[in-house]
């Protein structure tokens, strides 16, 4: 079967580069057939995406990409299928968006500190009405012509460790992140596990309820990703379960990520994509 899928990409309703509408042609312009939208902490870009990925022809997959904390690092956790009407969760993603705003004048008043001058208006001109991520605080700074690219505004000032970062103030668990994928009839999975230094613990979220993992993406070296299959295999052989696996380009933007590619580059087996929605179709 060919690799046609991409399960893991962002738009502007998060911290991507292009709107949901664009993205969904750039897939249909690369050749994609099955794909999925992940933005962090938002359904916003849900409808619009869908909307066009079905116009093109693309099988589209619901999804979203939930920030938590673990151990006091972050992980991620994708969530597919989970349904863009329950009510509860809308309303959790709402507190969280607003967090996300408290550490906006946060970082904008970091930097004000040291004579790098933001307002909120400048950074909000590229959210397009969804989640405000540190990538539209680094477009605002390139736009002041504070720094040259999305990179040096991450490496200079929003990055862990450096003068602007601001920690979230109280991050969901990865438990939690679960269990409210659950609720909302979707299929958790960990997103990049080799960004983490938790691979240990994988067993524990399956314990939780954790259904699969990212095991194919854009940062994975073909090293991690058989380490990666290896630990699912101990995993099911230990606990008598199948793990979903899933994967893609994590693509926000040419421009900018840990590793600089076009959307296209980075793609799975299509019948990683079947199985997921063969599975959310059976709920």
């Amino acid at each position: 079967m060919e690799n046609h899928a991409d399960l893991h990409m962002h738009s502007t309703a998060s911290d991507g580069g292009y709107s949901p509408t664009d993205l969904m042609e750039k897939c249909a312009r690369v050749g994609l057939q099955y794909v999925a939208l992940t933005d962090h902490d938002t359904i916003q870009g849900i409808e619009e995406a869908k909307t066009k990925a079905e116009e093109l022809g693309l099988q589209f997959i619901t999804g979203i990409e939930l920030s938590t904390k673990y151990n006091g690092k972050a992980v991620h956790i994708l969530g597919y299928g989970i349904r863009t009407d329950d009510a509860s969760f809308v309303q959790m993603l709402t507190h969280q968006q607003r967090q996300r705003s408290i550490r906006l004048a946060q970082i904008i008043d970091k930097l004000k500190n040291i004579d790098v001058h933001l307002e909120e208006e400048d950074v909000l001109q590229f959210v397009d009405g969804g989640s405000v991520g540190r990538p539209h605080m680094a477009k605002a700074l390139v736009e002041k012509g504070y720094v040259q690219s999305i990179q040096e505004a991450f490496d200079f000032y929003l990055a862990e460790g450096k003068p602007a970062y601001v920690e979230k103030e109280k991050e969901m668990t990865v438990a939690e992140a679960i269990r409210w994928i659950k609720q909302s009839q979707g299929i958790s999975i960990v997103a990049h596990p080799g960004h983490y230094s938790f691979d240990s613990h994988i067993k524990d979220w399956v314990r939780m309820g954790l259904d699969g993992i990212e095991i194919y993406h854009r940062d994975h070296t073909s090293e991690q990703i058989a380490k990666f299959e290896k630990i699912k295999a101990d995993i099911e052989e230990d606990l008598g379960i199948s793990l979903y696996v899933t994967g893609g380009s994590d693509f926000h933007h040419e421009e900018y990520g840990r590793k600089i590619e076009p959307l296209g580059q980075t793609r799975v087996n299509n019948r990683l994509a079947e199985q997921l929605l063969k599975a959310l179709n059976e709920e």
